[in-house]
C-alpha cells in the first residue's frame, strides 16, 4: 500500500462529496469522487484505491449492491457504507454484501477518522502476513483433497490447494488471506453453535487432532455437506501456530435428510401463510385502510431520513471549517493588536503581513461568507422537508374541505419524490384555474401516492411518470401515466379487488388499489385503468368540484 492512502468518496450530493474531499485532503489522503455507481466502477478499475466510502442511495444502485459488484472483481478494497438508517437490517444487509463497516450520518470526523486509519493499518498488516506465509503449493498440490493451512490466532488461510479453492468457486485471491469463516460459511465472525462447531477451536483448545461435519457453500451460493478433519501445526515449543484443514464432501449421505427437512419447512411455510390470510381476512376495512396508511408512511421514512441527513451532514462540517477559521482570525487580530500598539514600524508592518500570508487570512474572508450561504441553504432544505411531512400526515388531515387537486399532488410527490427520482422522470400537465373538490386532502394524498408508487415499482429500471389535471363537465380529472410494464388483460378487471396483487410474495398486500378505490368512491368520484403490456399504465381519477361534491 502507497504511503498516501488513496480514498474514494461516493455520493450523489456535490456539496457532501466537496465537503469530504477538503476534509480527508486536510489530512493527507489522496481523494477521487464519483456521483454514481457506474462512475465508482471506472475509478476503481483505472486508479485502484484503498477505501471507498458509499453512500447507501446512489441515482443508479443501492450503496450495498454496490459493495457486493466492488468486492467481486476488487476483494482487497475497503468499502464503508454511509447511510442516514442504521437500522439492523441495513446494516446485516451491507456487512453480507461485504462491507468492511459503516457510518452513519451526520459524520462524526472523531470517529470516522480513526476507524479509516485502523482499516488502513489493518488492510496493510493482512497484506504482510499473506506474504509471509505463502507457503511451497508443490505439496499441496500433489494431493487430490480439499487441503487449507490456516492460522490458528486469527483463521486467516494462508495456502491452499486447488481442489479447496475450485470448490469455494471463488479465486485465489478471493481466499487466501480471508477468515475461513468468510470463505466457508458466508459468515461475518468465526463459526460458533451446533451447525458451525468449530474443529479449529477444539484443535486450539486440545492440541490434539479433531474432525466435524459441516455445512459450505461456495460462490454462487450452492450448499453442501463436507466432513472436516483439522491437524495442528506446532512451532518448536510446541505451541499451535496453524492447523491443516482438509475437507471431504459427503453430500451424498445427506440427501434424504435435506430433503425431509426442507418438505418440513415447506408445510410450516404454508401454515403460516394460511394463518395469515385467515387473519387478515378478519379484519374489518377501517382497521386494513389504517394498517396500509402506517405501512406507506413507514416506506417514506427512510427516503425522508435521507434527504434530510444529506444537507445536515454538509451543515455540521461547514461549521465545524467555520469555528476552525474562526480561531484563525482571533490569533491574526491579536497578533496584530500587539504588534501595532507596542511598535508601528516597518518592520512590524512586514511582520504583519507574513502573519496574513500564513493564517491564509483573505482566503478566509472570502470563504467563511460562502459557507454561511451553503448552511442556510441546507437548513431551508430541511425545514422545507419537515414542513411538507407535517402538512402529509397531520393529525387533521381526514377532515373534509375545499382542497386544490393541485395541491395535494405537489405536497403527495414532495414526500414521495425520493421513491420516485431514481426510477422515473416527472412531467407535470397542470390545468391553471381549476375548481376546488371537497374532499380530505390527506386521504387523496393516500390516493395519489398509491397510484405513483405502483407506477415507479412497475418501471424496470428508468422511466417517465406523467401527471396530467384538467376539469371537464362539472368534474375535475387526473390521468397519472407511466412507461411501466403494464397490467395483463385478464387482470384488469381484478385490480381493484381487496388482496389481489401481480406483484411477487412478500412485496406487496394487494390493499393499495383496493383503499385507492374505497376512498375515491366516499369522495362520490371515479376511477379508470387503461394498460398494455410493455407500454405501461393510465389512472384516471374523477371528483366532483365543490358543488356538487358530497358533504
Amino acid at each position: 500500500m502507497p504511503d498516501q492512502a488513496h480514498l474514494l468518496i461516493i455520493d450523489d450530493d456535490p456539496s457532501v462529496r466537496n465537503t469530504l474531499k477538503s476534509i480527508f485532503e486536510w489530512h493527507g489522503y489522496a481523494v477521487s469522487l464519483a456521483g454514481t455507481g457506474a462512475e465508482a466502477v471506472q475509478l476503481v478499475s483505472a486508479d485502484q484505491p484503498d477505501l471507498a466510502l458509499i453512500d447507501m442511495r446512489l441515482p443508479d444502485t443501492w450503496g450495498t449492491e454496490l459493495v457486493r459488484d466492488l468486492k467481486k472483481n476488487h476483494p482487497r478494497l475497503l468499502c464503508i457504507i454511509i447511510t442516514g438508517d442504521a437500522s439492523t437490517d441495513t446494516v446485516i444487509d451491507a456487512l453480507h454484501q461485504g462491507a468492511d463497516g459503516y457510518f452513519t450520518k451526520p459524520l462524526n470526523l472523531e470517529i470516522v477518522l480513526p476507524k479509516i486509519e485502523a482499516l488502513l493499518e489493518k488492510k496493510r498488516l493482512q497484506e504482510e502476513i499473506r506474504q509471509l506465509n505463502d507457503l511451497p503449493r508443490i505439496i499441496l498440490e500433489g494431493i487430490n483433497e480439499s487441503i487449507a493451512i490456516i492460522n490458528i490466532r486469527d483463521f486467516v488461510i494462508v495456502s491452499a490447494n486447488k481442489v479447496f479453492i475450485r470448490e469455494t468457486g471463488l479465486l485465489e485471491d478471493e481466499v487466501i488471506g480471508r477468515p475461513c469463516y468468510a470463505v466457508t460459511h458466508q459468515l461475518a465472525a468465526p463459526c460458533s453453535g451446533p451447525e458451525h462447531a468449530c474443529p479449529i477451536r477444539e484443535v486450539l483448545a486440545t492440541g490434539r487432532h479433531a474432525v466435524a461435519e459441516h455445512v459450505h457453500y461456495d460462490a454462487r451460493g450452492k450448499r453442501f455437506y463436507a466432513e472436516i478433519s483439522v491437524s495442528p501445526i506446532k512451532d518448536e515449543s510446541g505451541q499451535v501456530i496453524q492447523v491443516i484443514h482438509v475437507s471431504r464432501d459427503i453430500t451424498g449421505k445427506k440427501e434424504l435428510e435435506i430433503s425431509l427437512q426442507a418438505e418440513r419447512r415447506l408445510l410450516e411455510k404454508t401454515n403460516t401463510q394460511l394463518e395469515q390470510a385467515y387473519n387478515e381476512l378478519k379484519q374489518t376495512q377501517s382497521q386494513i385502510v389504517q394498517q396500509e396508511k402506517m405501512a406507506s408512511i413507514g416506506q417514506l421514512a427512510a427516503g425522508v431520513a435521507h434527504e434530510i441527513n444529506n444537507p445536515m451532514g454538509f451543515i455540521s462540517s461547514n461549521l465545524a471549517s467555520l469555528d476552525n477559521y474562526l480561531e484563525k482570525l482571533s490569533q491574526f487580530i491579536s497578533f496584530q493588536d500587539t504588534l501595532i500598539n507596542g511598535r508601528q514600524d516597518e518592520k512590524a508592518w512586514n511582520e504583519l503581513q507574513d502573519k496574513r500570508k500564513k493564517l491564509k487570512i483573505d482566503y478566509l474572508l472570502k470563504d467563511i461568507p460562502a459557507l454561511i450561504a451553503e448552511s442556510r441553504d441546507g437548513a431551508e432544505r430541511v425545514r422545507v422537508i419537515v414542513q411538507n411531512l407535517k402538512n402529509f400526515s397531520r393529525v387533521d388531515g381526514n377532515e373534509v374541505c375545499l382542497t386544490s387537486i393541485n395541491d395535494c399532488l405537489e405536497t403527495t410527490l414532495n414526500m414521495i419524490r425520493n421513491e420516485l427520482k431514481y426510477k422515473a422522470e416527472i412531467s407535470l400537465e397542470y390545468g391553471e384555474g381549476l375548481p376546488r373538490v371537497k374532499a380530505s386532502p390527506q386521504q387523496l394524498n393516500q390516493v395519489f401516492m398509491n397510484i405513483l408508487v405502483n407506477a415507479a415499482q412497475s418501471i424496470e429500471k428508468k422511466g417517465k411518470i406523467t401527471i396530467k389535471t384538467w376539469s371537464e363537465k362539472n368534474s375535475v380529472r387526473v390521468a397519472i401515466s407511466d412507461t411501466g410494464c403494464g397490467i395483463a388483460q385478464q387482470h384488469l378487471p381484478r385490480i381493484f379487488d381487496p388482496f389481489f396483487t401481480t406483484k411477487e410474495v412478500g412485496k406487496g398486500t394487494g390493499l393499495g388499489m383496493s383503499i385507492t378505490y374505497d376512498i375515491i368512491k366516499k369522495h362520490n368520484g371515479a376511477i379508470f385503468v387503461a394498460s398494455e403490456v410493455g407500454r405501461g399504465t393510465t389512472f384516471t381519477v374523477s371528483l366532483p368540484v365543490a358543488e356538487q361534491a358530497a358533504g
